[in-house]
């Protein structure tokens, strides 16, 4: 009764994760008195990703934006005292945590084998394979044990809102032996330059990221 009485804050939250969902959104309509943690287990019941495996952060409704504040999901506070507007949409971004792809919720036991495929986010079975769909559809599938630095061997750049084209750009620079050779050769004089303002010098830390990162992104 006292639930249907107060206030309700609509929140559409949009997964930033992978290409099939970023133009998707999932809106929750919650009492203002719901605390956080109950709104993370509801957003995650929703998209169907394991609780604590992915990080909520505000957006403004964009596709993503390029500074992103983190919500706290082991805060006590309630989704008013957090900051949300109750009669007003307040935009959440679903994003990676700590580098890695949400956990995708194990299918119970009577789904199909088609249902789980088209669950499936991920790289699909190379053409002229066999035997391998399984390994790709199990229910204990999980897409970081697919795309992390130990199996791939690549570290990838995160989008800092429309960047790709300089994510790509960079990436190229990277695969290019000779100039990453010489930038390494590089060395930066402190005494000289702010290391916050030296482009060079801030491409070669990034680069030895790349190359030596464990994480899925950077």
């Amino acid at each position: 009764e006292c639930a249907a009485e107060e206030p309700r804050v609509l929140c559409i939250i949009q997964d930033t994760t992978n290409s099939k969902t970023v133009n998707e959104r999932v809106t929750l309509n919650l009492p203002a008195s719901t605390p956080l943690k109950r709104l993370f287990e509801d957003v995650a019941a929703k998209v169907g990703y394991v609780n604590g495996s992915f990080d909520l952060m505000w957006g403004n409704g964009d596709n993503v934006t390029g500074m992103l504040t983190p919500i706290d999901q082991n805060s006590d506070k309630t989704i008013l005292d957090a900051g949300f507007e109750p009669g007003k949409k307040n935009f959440l971004h679903l994003t990676d945590k700590d580098g890695e792809q949400p956990h995708v919720t194990q299918e119970e036991s009577g789904t199909t084998e088609d249902g789980a495929q088209e669950k499936f986010i991920g790289p699909l079975p190379r053409e002229g394979s066999t035997g391998c769909t399984n390994d790709y559809v199990s229910q204990s599938y999980s897409y970081s044990s697919v795309l992390s630095k130990s199996e791939t061997g690549y570290v990838g750049l995160v989008n800092q809102a429309m960047t790709c084209y300089l994510n790509s750009l960079l990436q190229t620079l990277f695969m290019t032996p000779e100039f990453r050779n010489a930038l390494y050769k590089w060395e930066f004089e402190e005494s000289e330059e702010d290391p916050e303002r030296s482009i060079p010098y801030q491409l070669q830390r990034l680069f030895v990221l790349l190359q030596t990162s464990k994480k899925r992104a950077i």
